[in-house]
C-alpha cells in the first residue's frame, strides 16, 4: 500500500506517523503567521513538518523544527529532503533539551497539544501524545519560548477556544502580550473554535483583533473567500 500524503502546490507532506495528520489548524497557522525574509524561525512540535514547509515557502527564512516523537521527526526530515526548501533542520528533541543549545529566534511558532482537561484513555499512544498537554503545559511552553526568543521576537500559536484562559494566564505570567488575534469560526452562526495569536513582549493598549470564518455552509468545500485567499498559495483546489 502506498504511503499516505497530502499534496500542496509546492511540496508534499507524507503523514503516516500516528497522530500527526495534515489538518486545518496547522494549515491555518502556517498560512497566517507573520513571517518575513531573514527571520530565524523555530517550529516547536513540528509533527511531520507542515508548518515549517509553509513558512519556508512564504519567506526566505532559516527554520529549526523540533519534534519529540522519533517516528514523526523522521518523517519530517524526509518531507524536507523531498522538498525544494533546504533551509529547514529537523531535530528529534524535547524543547526542554533544545533550550540548552542557546539559540535565539525572531519567530517561534507552535501548534501545541490540546485537550489538557480530557481523560487519558487513548487507543493510540502517539495520538495521545500529539494532542494532550502531557509533557508540555502552556506555562512551560511560554517559559521555554521566553528563553528562545530574540529581543523583539514574536510567538505565533493556535489553540482551542476552551483553552483561552489557560493560555492567556500562562502568557501573562511569562511577560507575553497579544499583538494580533484571529478568532476562528467554522462557519457563520457557529461558536468560535480556535484562536490564533501573535504574542510579543510588548504590551499594547489594544491588540488588533478580527473574526475569521472557514466555510460558508455545511456543503463540502464551500469555503469563504477569506479562507481561499489565506490558503491559495498552498491548496491545489484554489
Amino acid at each position: 500500500m502506498a504511503e499516505p500524503f497530502f499534496q500542496f502546490k509546492k511540496f508534499r507532506v507524507y503523514h503516516s506517523a500516528g497522530g500527526f495528520k495534515v489538518g486545518t489548524d496547522g494549515v491555518l497557522l502556517g498560512a497566517w503567521t507573520p513571517v518575513k525574509d531573514g527571520d530565524r524561525v523555530l517550529d516547536i512540535g513540528t509533527g511531520t513538518g507542515l508548518i515549517s514547509l509553509m513558512l519556508a515557502q512564504r519567506a526566505k527564512v532559516k527554520v529549526d523544527a523540533i519534534e519529540i516523537n522519533p517516528i514523526a521527526a523522521d518523517q519530517a526530515k524526509r518531507n524536507v529532503m523531498q522538498s525544494s526548501f533546504s533551509d529547514i533542520s529537523v531535530y528529534n528533541e524535547d524543547v526542554a533539551e533544545f533550550v540548552n543549545r542557546g539559540k535565539k529566534y525572531d519567530l517561534v511558532v507552535c501548534n501545541p497539544p490540546f485537550f489538557s482537561n480530557t481523560q487519558h484513555a487513548p487507543k493510540d499512544e502517539s495520538l495521545y501524545l500529539a494532542k494532550h498537554t502531557v509533557s508540555l503545559k502552556p506555562s512551560d511552553l511560554f517559559g521555554y519560548v521566553k528563553e528562545l526568543l530574540a529581543v523583539d521576537g514574536r510567538f505565533a500559536v493556535i489553540f482551542p477556544k476552551t483553552e483561552y484562559d489557560t493560555f492567556c494566564s500562562a502568557a501573562k505570567k511569562h511577560g507575553f502580550y497579544p499583538k494580533e488575534v484571529l478568532d476562528v469560526f467554522p462557519q457563520p452562526d457557529y461558536p468560535e473554535i480556535r484562536l490564533m495569536v501573535n504574542f510579543t513582549a510588548k504590551e499594547l493598549d489594544k491588540p488588533s483583533r478580527r473574526d475569521f470564518c472557514i466555510a460558508q455552509s455545511n456543503k463540502r468545500h464551500d469555503y469563504t473567500n477569506e479562507y481561499k485567499q489565506l490558503t491559495k498559495d498552498f491548496f491545489l483546489r484554489f
